[in-house]
């Protein structure tokens, strides 16, 4: 496969000719960006960032308070981004990678810092969605980027805020509760017969709030095999109750159907799948506030149907895996700080041929059968001084997997804020992650489960400072993980036929991420005054001690370099422009790549909008992962609606 070869010098001229550079999110020192067109005095920028909140802890956290390094994408953020899913969306944060092998959203691989995507915990509206037979399909939850108020994105890990699964980190996407207009519609075409439909209402009911959301999106493919069809549907109700008291009740469905040219097995590429996705929640949030409790109820249905022959029925896979969720959240605010204590309930289960046990009573396709019980409870205290917020609790972990033993998962973490320009972070915490179902029980003609796999478990440290004042936000982050019987799917000798799921004694991932915002609206009016200009980079180093592994699908295969940079300007009022440059360096390929987005927004008047898009202007030859090329270069439009 053909790559471009981009050297250091060449990355810098790109850079300097085009002056891009902007990953579009707020971090934990950045918080907040404005789009509007009027020039904001530091006051009130310093104001919008205090009231901008995180749920990086049990408690909603103003940002700026944060003692973890979070990013923050806003709505108006993900408008003006050349991205069509929220695996697009996440490329251009430094300290993600994403292995993308469908165009759009079809199919992607998400992690964070080096772990792998089964460690990477993906919640909506703070309730776990991931996926508990295979981190391929966390992401296949029915929300259109147009649904979401906010994406959160915590790096490392979040067993104490979120669970045990938040190995790595956390992804924690946030829904409009109340749409910004009665009715907004878009229609999209483009190349390779892209074409697109999306239409969302809200309305008020008495003391409740309602949306609807619909899409459907499909594609011919870039290349063989790669078609798609894709339909979600989106119900959102929420009751208002006096005091700020409130319950949230939330239903979807999903269904996508594609080719998926060697996206799990290069031996056998001309794969075909069908996967569905039913989603029900209730979340409360009660009491004083004094004292607020939030309880969760949740259900995740998963129907996976595989064909390693799209045009034959032999070797098929037929699954469908049920979550069970039931958790609360407790806050109790004194004059000693915040306590949260925190309780979840989750029982995972999987019928289909494949995964599982056999049956009693089997039923074909679906003939085996597998379970199990995870429960946990959480204890964490916050003391805020003057300049000084102090974070420090543990999570108690008991799971039918490990029925006679109780993991402890400590965590503390701290923010000093010296002044209303400066902030210093540090955190350790312990992690653990369970075996996925698939790790437990798959096997196929390139795959082979192991035997006798236990949890993986990690320690983790970070540091980091930050800078802002009224035109620059900064940071620099450390980061270091050490990791012990991690979990992947490996080869003993490069002959060997099949991969397995297996334990890697240790390893060890550490590196930096910095990042650079200018608001460079606030000196060159003419590029608008909401024009800005970010730089992100990450770079990773790791060591493992395992001797018996010649080959790593996921573990191993790392990113050494990923440099972001996003940068969007006005020409006149009504056109704005957003260029997206990624270069990409992986431990596992022998050339680095570079891609450059654009997306051009032209405001028809004050309902109707017209968007273009260019995705990988340079028409570069890239794969994300190994014998799966990327699309080259794909051009689409849309034109939205809002009354």
């Amino acid at each position: 496969m053909k790559q471009h070869n981009l050297s250091k010098s060449t990355v810098l001229n790109i850079l300097t000719s085009l002056t891009l550079c902007c990953t579009y999110t707020a971090t934990a020192s950045a918080q907040h960006s404005s789009t509007s067109p009027t020039k904001q005095t530091e006051g009130d920028t310093e104001h919008l960032i205090e009231a901008v909140t995180v749920t990086a802890s049990k408690a909603a956290t103003p940002l700026s308070e944060a003692t973890r390094l979070v990013s923050v994408i806003s709505a108006k953020d993900i408008a003006k981004a050349p991205a069509r899913s929220i695996q697009e969306l996440l490329t251009y944060i430094a300290g993600i990678d994403v292995s993308q092998r469908g165009a759009q959203g079809v199919q992607a691989d998400v992690s964070i810092r080096g772990g792998s995507h089964e460690q990477t915990l993906i919640l909506v509206n703070g309730i776990n969605t991931g996926s508990s037979k295979t981190g391929h399909l966390s992401f296949d939850f029915p929300i259109n980027l147009s649904d979401i108020e906010r994406i959160e994105v915590l790096r490392g890990p979040a067993a104490l805020v979120y669970g045990a699964g938040a190995f790595s980190g956390a992804i924690n996407i946030i829904t409009k509760q109340k749409a910004d207009s009665p009715l907004y519609a878009s229609i999209s075409a483009g190349m390779h017969r892209l074409v697109g439909a999306e239409a969302r209402t809200a309305f008020d009911a008495g003391k409740t709030t309602n949306s609807l959301s619909l899409s459907r999106r499909s594609s011919a493919g870039y290349r063989e095999n790669t078609d798609y069809q894709l339909y979600n549907a989106l119900w959102q109700t929420r009751l208002a109750l006096p005091s700020d008291e409130k319950i949230d009740l939330q239903l979807g469905f999903s269904d996508k159907r594609f080719g998926a040219q060697g996206f799990y097995s290069a031996k056998y590429p001309h794969q075909y799948e069908h996967v569905q996705r039913m989603t029900a929640s209730l979340r409360s949030d009660l009491g004083s506030e004094k004292l607020r409790l939030i309880p969760t109820l949740y259900w995740n249905r998963e129907f996976d149907h595989f064909k390693l022959f799209r045009d034959s029925d032999k070797a098929q896979n037929h699954h469908i895996v049920n979550n069970y969720g039931l958790g609360l959240i407790a806050n109790y605010a004194s004059l000693l700080g915040t306590t949260s204590l925190g309780t979840e309930l989750r029982y995972e289960e999987v019928i289909g041929n494949k995964l599982g046990t056999p049956r009693a009573k089997a039923d074909a396709p679906y003939t085996n059968h597998g379970s199990r019980f995870n429960s946990s409870v959480s204890l964490e205290h916050t003391i805020q001084l003057e300049k000084l917020l102090i974070s420090a609790g543990t999570l108690v972990n008991l799971n039918s997997f490990l029925p006679s033993k109780v993991n402890l998962l400590p965590s503390v973490s701290i923010n000093y804020h010296p002044n209303k320009h400066w902030s210093f972070t540090g955190s350790w915490s312990k992690s653990m992650r369970l075996p996925t179902l698939n790790d437990l029980w798959y096997s196929d003609p390139a795959h082979m489960h192991g035997t006798n796999l236990q949890p993986e478990f990690s320690h983790s440290w970070e540091g980091s400072v930050r800078y802002q004042n009224r035109f620059l936000e900064g940071h620099l982050a450390y980061f270091h993980m050490r990791g012990t019987n991690l979990i992947d799917w490996v080869k003993f000798a490069d002959t060997d036929p099949v991969y397995t799921s297996y334990n890697i004694a240790s390893l060890t991932n550490q590196g930096i991420e910095t990042g650079l915002t200018w608001r460079v609206g606030y000196w060159l009016t003419t590029l608008g005054a909401d024009s800005r200009l970010q730089l992100d980079y990450l770079y990773m180093h790791q060591r493992n001690q395992e001797t018996q592994v010649a080959a790593s699908k996921y573990a191993l295969n790392y990113l050494r370099h990923k440099l972001t940079a996003r940068f969007n300007h006005h020409i006149g009022a009504p056109l704005e422009l957003l260029w997206a440059f990624r270069y990409q360096d992986r431990i596992t390929e022998a050339n680095p790549y570079a891609t450059l987005d654009l997306k051009a927004t032209y405001r028809l008047s004050s309902k109707l909008q017209l968007g273009v898009e260019a995705n990988n202007l340079t028409n570069t030859s890239y794969a994300d992962i190994a014998g799966v090329p990327q699309p080259g270069f794909w051009l689409s439009s849309s034109l939205s609606l809002t009354l």
